[in-house]
């Protein structure tokens, strides 16, 4: 078996701050904020369940999460979407539940890495003067 993904790739939001700067703070923002939306959206939609709702929900978390390097997080929301697509997804309330606290540990660990980045914006931009 491979191992499970990380929880986070930092080398994946060093890469994307050398590409986008300052922007990769507010990338990972946007993200904290939409990804609570797909993630209730799916809670929602495997109490019915709603298997192309959860597919679409799903697809939309898997990309943006890797984005950021939420790689636990794509792997869970990745799983959930290729069951629903194959309707193959037995108990969409567990796989939901699972990709919930894959969730929750990937904001903490987004949260930490902002404000580890928001502590070097500042003290380089107090370096630059």
């Amino acid at each position: 078996l491979p191992p499970p993904p990380p929880v986070l790739e930092p080398e994946m939001l060093d890469e994307l701050r050398e590409i986008a700067g300052d922007e990769a703070m507010t990338i990972v923002n946007l993200f904290l904020e939409d990804a609570p939306r797909l993630v209730r959206l799916l809670e929602q939609a495997s109490a019915i369940p709603d298997l192309e709702v959860m597919r679409e929900a799903a697809h939309a978390l898997k990309s943006s999460s890797a984005n950021v390097g939420a790689l636990a997080l794509s792997a869970a929301a990745k799983r959930i979407e290729l069951g629903a697509r194959a309707h193959a997804l037995d108990r969409p309330a567990v796989a939901v539940a699972l990709l919930i606290a894959e969730f929750a540990r990937a904001r903490v660990a987004l949260q930490g890495w902002l404000s580890a980045s928001q502590a070097g914006a500042q003290s380089s931009s107090l370096l630059s003067r």
